[in-house]
């Protein structure tokens, strides 16, 4: 089997093992208040790529462990990317009426609904993490869910996104937003799934730099793709050329961060090169 199948493969089974833990673990549609549950649901179960559950797997593995043992992790990762999807889509927020070809849940269920959705959901994904066997990795997991959720990661990088002004825009101000908004989830999932597989602090530390690494360049992959100047981009401070070159060092220091865990790494590694072969070209 080619390195791309395999990673294909084992993407596929990371999706299907985290979707099926997340069916058993999340409220039944029929369980009251069924509106929330169903709607809850709704959200979580929406068509998405789980790329950061594979990362969590991808991360146990390079570890030496079965990637069985960072569901829960992958499970937290997914409901907090959800709940902030949930929230983003908020008319205060970005106020979209669409995701995935289908209506957002403030547009399916009502505007009440759709905040408490996003409250569950957060409140869900620390019950995923305190699922973990270990007392110690549950425990070092639910703070470091914490710290990738709060106001100095994914909120407050969504609070500055919301207040971005283009004209004011530098690289250190763009790339503040995209490491809390965006990274702070790809670092915790990659951590976690460290966590999950009883690492100790040095390659821990690998992972983590691997997780920054990757999730600040898949912002810029994402900014090259949508090329949208109103939002927050890198396009305002680099050229489109220039932010291809970051995004690839950026890939090739991800790489470089995980070179000690030898021939286990190969999915991350894989990931990290699948991304910088999807880089847009022509934006």
């Amino acid at each position: 089997m080619s390195e791309g199948a395999a990673l294909e493969e084992f993407l596929a089974q990371s999706r299907e093992r985290v979707d099926s833990d997340l069916r058993d673990s999340l409220p039944a549609e029929t369980e009251p208040p069924a509106e929330l549950h169903r709607a809850m649901r709704y959200a979580v179960f929406s068509g998405g790529k789980r790329l950061r559950p594979g990362l969590a797997f991808g991360a146990a593995v390079a570890a030496g462990a079965d990637p069985e043992c960072a569901t829960p992790v992958a499970g937290a990762v997914e409901l907090v990317h959800a709940y902030s999807l949930v929230h983003d889509d908020l008319p205060a927020l970005d106020d979209d009426d669409e995701r995935r070809g289908r209506p957002t849940v403030h547009v399916a269920f009502g505007e009440a609904t759709a905040i408490l959705v996003g409250d569950s959901l957060l409140a869900e994904a620390f019950a995923q993490v305190a699922r973990l066997p270990e007392p110690a990795a549950a425990a070092a997991a639910s703070s470091g869910l914490a710290r990738a959720a709060s106001s100095t990661a994914l909120v407050g990088g969504q609070v500055d996104d919301l207040a971005f002004v283009p004209a004011e825009a530098d690289l250190e101000s763009v790339t503040s937003i995209h490491l809390r908004k965006t990274a702070a989830l790809f670092r915790f999932a990659v951590w976690g799934g460290g966590v999950a597989a009883g690492l100790e602090a040095a390659p821990l530390e690998r992972l983590d730099g691997f997780g920054r690494a990757y999730g600040l360049a898949f912002q810029l992959a994402d900014d090259l793709d949508d090329a949208d100047l109103s939002e927050c981009s890198i396009l305002h401070v680099l050229s489109a050329e220039q932010a291809r070159g970051r995004a690839r060092e950026l890939l090739q220091r991800a790489v470089r961060e995980i070179e000690p865990f030898g021939s286990d790494a190969w999915a991350l590694a894989g990931l990290a090169k699948r991304l910088e072969g999807q880089l847009p070209s022509n934006p």
